[in-house]
């Protein structure tokens, strides 16, 4: 969701492009999407269970069918150029379209709990028949494409990587009042310092070696940094959780919950440092969010995210709990070297702005659509 709305307000400042975005759940539309230049167009309800067995056979069988269902509608906006994540409907309907693939995780960790068999399937079905019937596909890193080129066969002249860029919201929450943040810190019950780890309570997320780091500072270091999480929890919340008192974290690890989007930017810029802990993730939206916020970002090495941190932050492999603890030390004692990472956040937003996002999605948006206009 993020991405789409970076992706809608990057090719929106451009005057030639005439944007619309096709939703199913009303709840994916933002607030003032009224008087966005974005047309927000919703899909029609209610498809047949018939129909969509047909066009995931045909998909199957890649072959093209009528039976589009709610789909059909998309035929009367008369559309130059569809963009399109985990779905080839453009295919379907005969319009030249870019496939966007964030990752494939499921390929390297097969047995975590969040990609039964099934899942890890369909994605496999869908990525295969996006890089085959896709005009052009996008990642979101270089990794990314070497890998859809690598494990999909895809061809390297129709792939681009274009680094993720965050949502605009983040930067209207940039300049928030002293007040505002003591409210935050109130409501929230928030240590006088502390890390931040945003991010759904899920196995490949690492939660579990965060807290090991932290219990590790405290026991050999005397060290007690306090750690807030924010996240919905799922199905996995209790286990990743039960690690706290496990570990004697009780009053040391503060989990928060969904936080709105202001809140949200308001703990970014109350906290010391984001700790993103995960390893099974190519790039990550709150390294970016950080940045922006101007607060210092700690992150895994893992994939891409060296590659989109770029030198303006502390990397750590996330199996290595002491390489953890010894980063969260580095930041928690060293407030020069935080200033340091800030400023080199706020220069490196500036190749990754909306801007910059927008541009390099235009020029696929116009390379695909000439495709079209040559058929």
């Amino acid at each position: 969701m993020q991405y789409l709305l970076a992706l809608a307000d990057g090719l929106s400042r451009h005057d030639d492009l005439q944007v619309s975005v096709f939703y199913e759940d009303s709840r994916s539309v933002p607030s003032g999407s009224a008087t966005s230049p974005v047309a927000w167009v919703a899909l029609p309800t209610g498809e047949s269970r018939v129909t969509g067995a047909i066009r995931t056979a045909s998909t199957i069988l890649n072959t093209r069918t009528s039976s589009i269902g709610r789909f059909k509608a998309l035929e009367s906006h008369d559309l130059d150029c569809l963009i399109s994540c985990a779905s080839p409907v453009g295919f379907h309907l005969g319009i030249p379209f870019v496939g966007i693939v964030f990752d494939f995780i499921y390929r390297y960790f097969p047995d975590l709990a969040d990609f039964p068999l099934k899942e890890r399937v369909t994605r496999d079905l869908v990525n295969s028949r996006l890089v085959r019937h896709a005009a052009l596909t996008v990642t979101d890193s270089e990794v990314g494409k070497s890998d859809l080129v690598r494990l999909f066969g895809a061809d390297p002249g129709k792939t681009r990587p274009i680094p993720l860029s965050p949502p605009p919201h983040v930067y209207q929450h940039r300049s928030l009042s002293e007040s505002t943040l003591r409210e935050v810190a109130l409501r929230y019950d928030l240590p006088e310092r502390f890390i931040f780890y945003p991010a759904q309570l899920w196995g490949h997320k690492n939660h579990r070696r965060l807290f090991e780091a932290l219990a590790h500072l405290r026991d050999w270091d005397g060290l007690r940094v306090p750690c807030v999480l924010a996240g919905s929890g799922g199905d996995h919340a209790e286990a990743v959780l039960s690690a706290v008192p496990e570990l004697g974290l009780e009053g040391q690890v503060l989990h928060v919950g969904y936080v709105p989007d202001a809140d949200l930017a308001a703990i970014y810029k109350l906290s010391s440092a984001l700790v993103y802990a995960s390893f099974a993730e190519y790039t990550n939206m709150p390294v970016l969010e950080a940045m922006v916020l101007e607060t210092p970002v700690l992150c895994s090495n893992a994939f891409a995210m060296p590659e989109q941190v770029g030198d303006a932050g502390l990397l750590f492999d996330p199996f290595d709990v002491q390489d953890i603890a010894t980063q969260i030390r580095r930041i928690w004692n060293d407030e020069a070297l935080g200033e340091t990472l800030v400023r080199r956040g706020t220069k490196r937003m500036e190749k990754l702005s909306l801007d910059h996002f927008g541009n390099r999605w235009r020029d696929v948006v116009v390379e695909v659509a000439a495709l079209g206009e040559s058929q």
